[in-house]
């Protein structure tokens, strides 16, 4: 399938880095992205030289961060893309992981299927969106669906995502949206920076997993669910524990 658009698609200013995009640009958004050495890793000699990437969509995994499943095989055409066939099989799973640099492929398994996974390097693999060549996402609306119904988070998590909320970015891991970097204070010690995934907000407080072990006594641990706020500071803003801890229903645990 052949896929167009008016003029010369490397003239236009359609490609860009992976990390120099905020998450929301790619979130469940459908991709091309240039991937043709990861392609080589997955396909071996099964691979057809004009093969360049691959059409994938864009999810979050709340605990692996920004991930892609591939829709469509890609070659890159001077004025839009020819997509073919992705090589599926129902026993197995292709994921593409964003991280900064590469990764070897590792395998798992995740519902009696195999699970293939790779890394795609936000400093150097290049994308584009879809829509800028009128690709027909429709036809692939079930494969999607099914994504989003294994992966979509909570509501709470979910609005946590949106532009409503686009001030905590600058708090964000580029590869995982929802794990924020914040601070541990407390009298006698020194201010430690620790990694809270983001879970629900109550008012002008945010709480989250606590991601790591604290070097120092501050009365929570690795896996508390604790408390933040902004703090500002003389030129900068923070987000700040701010001595709340939570506990979740069993409900809410699951």
């Amino acid at each position: 399938m052949d896929i167009h658009k008016d003029g010369n698609l490397f003239e236009q200013e359609v490609f860009k880095r992976l990390c120099d995009v905020n998450f929301r640009e790619i979130y469940k958004k459908v991709l091309y992205v240039g991937c043709r050495d990861i392609l080589e890793k997955m396909f071996l000699e099964e691979l057809e030289d004009k093969i360049t990437g691959v059409v994938a969509y864009c999810y979050i995994d709340n605990t692996e961060g920004l991930s892609l499943r591939p829709l469509m095989l890609a070659s890159l055409l001077d004025d839009g893309i020819q997509v073919f066939t992705f090589p599926r099989q129902e026993d197995t799973i292709y994921i593409l992981r964003l991280r900064t640099g590469t990764m070897n492929m590792s395998e798992t398994h995740f519902e009696n299927r195999h699970m293939y996974i790779y890394g795609l390097d936000q400093e150097s693999h290049l994308f584009f969106d879809v829509r800028t060549v009128n690709f027909p996402v429709e036809e692939n609306r079930d494969f999607i669906n099914n994504i989003n119904h294994i992966y979509d988070a909570d509501p709470k998590l979910e609005e946590l995502r949106t532009e409503k909320y686009a001030f905590l970015d600058q708090f964000r891991h580029i590869s995982f949206p929802d794990d924020v970097e914040a601070l541990l204070y407390k009298e006698g010690n020194e201010i430690e920076q620790v990694w809270v995934r983001l879970m629900f907000t109550v008012g002008n407080e945010f709480f989250g997993k606590l991601l790591n072990e604290p070097n120092q006594e501050f009365g929570v641990h690795e896996g508390t669910i604790i408390g933040l706020s902004l703090a500002k500071g003389k030129k900068d803003i923070f987000l700040v524990f701010n001595g709340r801890t939570a506990v979740l229903s069993g409900d809410e645990q699951e």
